[in-house]
């Protein structure tokens, strides 16, 4: 067995420091030989200045930083050692609502609300690689409309289907979701515009150039503010009227079976919006709200947005909220400042429920042509950012010594790139 070392953590002041900030870093080593396996230890762990460098500040001024770090040992078997389990689980899938049932429900009632997320992200996986991703998510929505009285709480919890559901747009539309985001998200950070519509929390200030300047009225800023969100608006549901066709058809033919199985179970006038609703609350509320809120995590833009830009897009997932929710007098009576918007926002119920009668009219035979492409591709493992260290081993580590690609690695292969998008 291998010798185990300590860990050691480095934490840099900012990725991007250049000059005399860059080797702004502090250490702490963590000693991984007495932590025990398969247990979950907390605890605090003081960082240290890089003892290397002289210490110019008293140590009081130095702040504090917690970090969640998560270390984990895990033995991979040859997948031979894994498929009565994937057996299992593909015939109970395959069998549906038919079926006995047990195994799928028991997985749910087991799961932590802690690691949902991680087993819908591999079970989502694995039946993406069996070609049965549509499948399982229609399994998932029967078994959650079985438990389900109140429309108004519908796929709303951190269920196991929401997070399947939620995890599964993560991994076959998110490069739909960039088609249609980049354009609004880009032309926001470019203009970065002074945005607010609450009264609160409106910041006058001084407008003009040279000695002309006035200060701006609170009525202006918001009137500003207002024009500025309808046009961001008016835009992203402009394009999201035309990305019918961009939409992957497996995600369109999955939106269709919870479009059905939905319809079903809540039939009649009175449930007319519902079906719309459960879409709503996994394109909008789940996929593209919080994308537009943290454009970065979503590999949108390459930083977060700074303290001016940042209102902007947290107003605007805002109001697609109000939209996706079909503009109840719920939603609006919860921040009544958002009245301005009133207008798009009800012009965009209309044009978000034409989208959706659009995007799951789709043929079964295109659907089963997707489906058995996507079988044939492995599923990725493991994506994200990757920092490869340029000195090899040579020299002190220090942030400048990282280069920042981006990794894709599944079952067959390991690919990078500059950007998500040119993987």
């Amino acid at each position: 067995m291998l010798p185990v070392q300590p860990a050691e953590l480095l934490a840099w002041k900012s990725p991007r420091a250049t000059g005399k900030d860059i080797n702004k870093h502090q250490e702490v080593v963590i000693d991984v030989q007495r932590l025990r396996v398969a247990q979950q230890e907390e605890g605090w762990f003081r960082l240290q200045p890089d003892q290397s460098k002289s210490r110019r500040h008293d140590e009081g001024n130095l702040g504090s930083l917690q970090l969640e770090v998560r270390l984990r040992d895990e033995t991979v078997l040859p997948s031979s050692y894994y498929q009565p389990l994937v057996h299992l689980l593909c015939h109970e899938v395959k069998l549906g609502m038919q079926g006995p049932g047990q195994l799928i429900p028991l997985i749910e009632e087991t799961t932590s609300t802690e690691c949902r997320q991680d087993v819908a992200m591999n079970l989502l996986k694995l039946f993406l690689g069996q070609g049965l991703a549509k499948d399982f998510l229609d399994l998932l929505f029967q078994l959650e409309l079985s438990r389900t009285s109140e429309t108004n709480t519908l796929f709303r919890s951190n269920s196991l289907a929401s997070k399947s559901m939620e995890s599964f747009l993560k991994v076959a539309g998110m490069q739909y979701l960039h088609g249609v985001l980049v354009p609004i998200i880009n032309k926001v950070f470019e203009e970065k515009k002074y945005v607010e519509l609450d009264p609160s929390k409106v910041e006058v200030k001084d407008v003009g150039c040279s000695r002309l300047h006035r200060p701006q009225t609170e009525a202006q800023v918001l009137e500003q503010s207002a024009q500025t969100l309808r046009a961001h608006l008016g835009a992203l549901l402009s394009a999201l009227s035309r990305s019918v066709r961009a939409c992957p058809a497996v995600v369109r033919a999955t939106f269709r079976q919870l479009f059905r199985r939905v319809r079903e179970r809540f039939p009649g006038a009175q449930h007319e919006n519902v079906p719309f609703i459960a879409v709503t609350s996994f394109l909008c509320l789940r996929f593209f709200s919080p994308a537009i809120v943290s454009p970065k995590l979503f590999h949108l833009r390459e930083r977060h947005a700074d303290a001016r830009t940042s209102r902007t897009p947290l107003l605007l997932a805002k109001a697609v909220q109000n939209v996706g929710n079909m503009d109840t007098p719920a939603s609006r009576a919860k921040e009544a400042w958002m009245e301005p918007l009133q207008p798009t926002v009800r012009q965009g119920v209309a044009q978000l429920k034409d989208f959706i009668i659009k995007l799951v009219d789709i043929e079964e035979k295109d659907e089963l042509d997707l489906q058995r492409t996507l079988s044939l591709q492995a599923p990725p493992v493991k994506e994200g950012p990757l920092f490869i260290h340029r000195t090899k081993g040579k020299g002190p580590l220090m942030s400048s010594s990282f280069k920042k690609l981006y990794f894709s690695l599944t079952t067959e292969a390991l690919s990078f790139a500059k950007t998500p998008s040119s993987k």
